[in-house]
């Protein structure tokens, strides 16, 4: 099994808190798909021939390109890799992009998962994310996904943001609970470096939530949303039972994937490879038939945490029987007083995070490494 991961970097404008590459230079998106369709044929043999499950358009705004567009690049994965095997094909998409016939024609052309980046249902908060939507489109957009057959709709939404009272968060996760999406994923507001999100932190501009409020909201939305039906699967993800996103557990379990577009990463099991987060440099690069990347070559130690990091961040937790019988003795060892404190749970040859301490997972996991 594999996965391809298709980066689209255009944005509209920019939210305030975005770490990922991205670019308003909307009008480069047709030599972008060229460019994404060229590294997809040249790249054929990167996954060495597993077949391909899972294929998940993500950005910047995948909905920002047209139909066709998305069209060109699925048509230049069927062509080269096939998708006999496909499971789950997702497209990442804003609210006030989506139309019925904007949605019909992602589903006609094989897409069976929407991920929509809501993040609050608070007008307030969304102007000052910078984000394009209303909350009124935010529900909209899910309905007309249900009323297009879209069966499986994901949503984003964030906690911690600053101004966020408990109150507003419970209304958010009312108002998600209460459109009959199948899978949300919530993220803690993070300060990335060089955004204007974090430059408006250190000019004294905002104050960001705290740990303790962050920790409080997470264990509330936990509750709030097992209540409503959601298995917690992985620390940020929850689903109906079965809506489990297929493409990003791949992540977690050590598939084999394949990115293409600017910025993105590729695993083939052995090493990590990553294209230049610059358009200009990839674009030229692949039309010239020089593509510019960079890559590592995983140690043993490095594939040892790496594994150990990402399934410790599932419900299901990290296998022993993974393991030989030397680092199985040494994990054990170095997890016994965590253990001890029940900061993790030792049960049918698994260590796992008990969900109560999710929210320091990196602590937890970070001490486990070799």
């Amino acid at each position: 099994m594999a996965g391809i991961y298709v980066h689209i970097p255009f944005c509209a404008r920019r939210c305030i808190y975005c770490g990922f590459f991205s670019t308003v230079r909307e009008a480069e998106a047709a030599r972008y798909v060229n460019t994404l369709c060229s590294e997809l044929h040249s790249r054929r043999d990167y996954l060495e021939g597993a077949p391909v499950t899972t294929v998940y358009f993500g950005g910047g705004t995948p909905s920002r390109l047209t139909p066709d567009q998305i069209g060109q690049v699925i048509g230049q994965i069927r062509r080269t890799y096939g998708l006999d095997n496909f499971e789950e094909l997702t497209i990442e998409c804003n609210p006030d992009d989506i139309t019925a016939d904007y949605v019909t024609a992602l589903r006609d052309m094989g897409a069976n998962r929407i991920s929509m980046g809501v993040q609050t249902f608070n007008d307030g908060l969304l102007r000052f994310l910078g984000r394009r939507h209303t909350a009124a489109q935010a529900s909209d957009a899910v309905r007309i996904c249900h009323d297009a057959g879209i069966t499986n709709i994901s949503i984003d939404l964030m906690y911690g943001l600053p101004g966020q009272t408990d109150e507003i968060r419970q209304q958010d996760l009312e108002t998600a609970t209460g459109l009959n999406v199948q899978h949300i994923s919530s993220y803690c507001l993070s300060y990335d470096e060089g955004s204007p999100l974090e430059r408006m932190r250190n000019e004294g501009c905002i104050t960001p939530a705290d740990d303790d409020t962050c920790a409080q909201m997470y264990d509330r939305m936990c509750t709030h949303l097992q209540k409503a039906g959601f298995e917690h699967y992985e620390i940020s993800n929850f689903c109906k039972p079965g809506y489990h996103s297929r493409h990003n557990s791949s992540y977690w379990d050590g598939t084999l994937y394949l990115g293409v577009g600017a910025g993105a990463h590729s695993y083939n099991g052995s090493s990590r490879q990553w294209n230049p987060s610059d358009l200009d440099a990839y674009m030229s690069g692949i039309e010239q038939g020089q593509p510019q990347f960079e890559i590592e070559n995983l140690s043993e130690t490095d594939l040892y945490n790496e594994r150990l990091m990402l399934r410790l961040r599932t419900a299901q937790g990290f296998n022993l029987s993974l393991l030989n019988p030397q680092d199985r003795h040494s994990v054990l060892q170095s997890s016994a007083a965590l253990i001890k404190d029940a900061l993790l749970l030792h049960d049918n040859n698994c260590l796992r995070i008990p969900e109560q301490h999710m929210f320091i997972s990196d602590t937890i996991i970070s001490s486990l490494f070799k």
